[in-house]
C-alpha cells in the first residue's frame, strides 16, 4: 500500500479569531495531499479528468484532536483506504511536525 505524507505549514489566511486553523480549510488540505499521492502513484490529476475520470467528494468525517496554529508545520499522512469499481476511500491522518 503506498503511503503519501505531504508537509504544509499553517497560513494566517486560513485561521480564524484564536489563530486556530478553520475546520473549513482541512478539505483543502487533503485535496492538495490526495494530488501528491496520486502523482506519486504515476497518475497526474488532470490527465484522469481528462480520461473522463472524476473524483467527486461523497462524503467527510473529520474528528479533531487538538489544534493546528498559525505556522505549525503539519504532515498529511495519505492513503487509499478501499478502492471498488465506482469509488476510491481516501484516508487522511493530520500531525504537527515535532
Amino acid at each position: 500500500m503506498i503511503v503519501s505524507e505531504t508537509l504544509l505549514v499553517a497560513r494566517y489566511n486560513e485561521t480564524d479569531q484564536m489563530g486556530i486553523i478553520h475546520h473549513a480549510i482541512y478539505p483543502v488540505w487533503f485535496e492538495v495531499a490526495r494530488t501528491e499521492l496520486l502523482d506519486k502513484l504515476g497518475m497526474k490529476y488532470s490527465k484522469v479528468e481528462q480520461e473522463g475520470i472524476l473524483l467527486p467528494l461523497t462524503e467527510l468525517k473529520c474528528r479533531y484532536i487538538s489544534p493546528v496554529k498559525y505556522e505549525d508545520e503539519v504532515i498529511i499522512r495519505t492513503k487509499i483506504s478501499s478502492m471498488g469499481c465506482v469509488r476510491l476511500t481516501f484516508h487522511y491522518e493530520v500531525f504537527k511536525k515535532e
